[in-house]
């Protein structure tokens, strides 16, 4: 089996076919809990089952497309909206109706030709940062939760 490095500038975020912009930091982390069994009679586990499991998606964006259409902006209409189906808004919309994305991280090895890619998908962001810091950049902060993962080899990045 051949190793590779991996580096963090080598990759690029896509969320529902759409590059998002110039990314500082992604992350995608999945989790689960797990409820260990134990018996009266010993002192080592007897059992071990795992359930709730969480995709975290996190990252950064410095540059980005302002237009609510494109990339960033389209996560921030969609998500204000509510609606997945493509219909954004400038507002908050008075309803429970929850945005999902499907987000894939393609990443690539030093010496590899091929990429590897990650898929979140149902994914849903708590909470729209608009930060404006002071002799600064902007950088946008998004922190999402999907319900399943895929990892596959894939020779080519949209």
């Amino acid at each position: 089996m051949t190793e590779y490095t991996y580096f963090g500038n080598r990759g690029k975020l896509y969320i529902d076919n759409g590059a998002v912009a110039v990314l500082k930091g992604v992350e995608i982390n999945v989790t689960m809990e797990y409820a260990e069994l134990y018996a009266q009679s010993s002192i080592l586990r007897q059992d071990v089952a795992k359930h709730t499991a969480k995709v975290e998606v996190k990252f950064k964006s410095a540059k980005f497309d302002p237009a609510l259409g494109a990339g960033l902006g389209k996560i921030y209409g969609l998500v204000l909206a509510g609606d997945e189906s493509g219909d954004i808004t400038t507002t908050l919309t008075d309803t429970n109706d929850v945005a999902l994305f499907e987000v894939e991280l393609f990443i690539k090895g030093t010496g590899e030709t091929n990429y590897t890619k990650i898929t979140a998908t149902n994914v849903y962001f708590e909470g729209l940062p608009f930060p404006a810091p002071e002799n600064d950049f902007t950088v946008f902060d998004l922190t999402g939760y999907g319900d399943d993962v895929r990892i596959e080899e894939t020779a080519t990045m949209p």
